[in-house]
């Protein structure tokens, strides 16, 4: 059945959980609209939610919060048919589905934040996205990307403690291993197509792409960039990626 509206995603464009979603539309060649929000005002999640945390979506309407019920959402939704280009078989959801789902969120995805603000330029790095949201004014996308930027260094050392991370990077690239290793030499964790796990774990990943932490981590590891270049090629639309 056609999809009568597009669905929207309400994002911060380095946030690990919205690219999570995305890869995943992505993936199943969903057409979707995304709305940058400000994070410093959120004033673009201008209707009643249950906490303002990204990503939120829209499906015909109908929100839901959370990166991971939106994700059950969407294999709801495509197994029910609803979108128009199909939907992968069973074979897309292996046994280690879940396991690897939450790893993702709650191992990986954890990691990151404390390395792309592990200093000031590191900071300010991931912020020059702000420049480019058209839907900023100038004066918005500076504010975002001073205030930002600070907030996020000075954060950086309470995220550390949170999560009892002590050396950022070497426990970020130790994370990494750990999937590289799950990969055992295949093009995919599960052979030659990519499953649900492939997704969820290039979608962390790809939120920091293009940054300090990613070259570096890219760059020692020829496994997990040849992994992230081939889940890149397998994309119904590899330009875009």
């Amino acid at each position: 059945a056609q999809q009568p509206t597009k669905p929207v995603v309400y994002q911060y464009l380095i946030c690990p959980f919205c690219n999570r979603v995305k890869s995943y539309l992505d993936y199943i060649d969903v057409k979707y609209d995304t709305v940058e929000v400000n994070p410093l005002t959120k004033a673009e999640i201008n209707f009643p939610v249950e906490n303002k945390k990204v990503p939120i979506a829209f499906f015909n309407g109908v929100k839901v919060e959370d990166s991971a019920k939106i994700i059950e959402r969407i294999t709801e939704m495509g197994n029910n048919g609803e979108f128009e280009h199909g939907f992968p078989s069973k074979s897309f959801f292996p046994e280690d589905t879940t396991h690897w789902t939450e790893w993702s969120e709650k191992k990986l995805a954890v990691m990151l934040y404390p390395n792309i603000t592990r200093t000031f330029e590191e900071s300010w790095e991931c912020f020059e996205y702000a420049g480019k949201v058209e839907t900023w004014s100038g004066f918005q996308q500076t504010l975002v990307r001073v205030v930002g930027t600070a907030a996020m260094s000075l954060a950086n050392g309470k995220i550390k403690k949170k999560y009892n991370i002590v050396d950022e990077r070497k426990e970020l690239k130790d994370t990494v291993a750990v999937w590289c290793d799950a990969l055992k030499g295949q093009k995919f964790l599960h052979g030659e197509q990519p499953t649900m796990p492939d997704i969820m774990v290039f979608g962390v990943l790809k939120s920091i792409e293009g940054l300090r932490t990613f070259n570096e981590v890219m760059d020692e590891s020829p496994v997990l960039k040849e992994w992230y270049e081939n889940v890149k090629s397998a994309m119904p639309h590899p330009e875009q990626q």
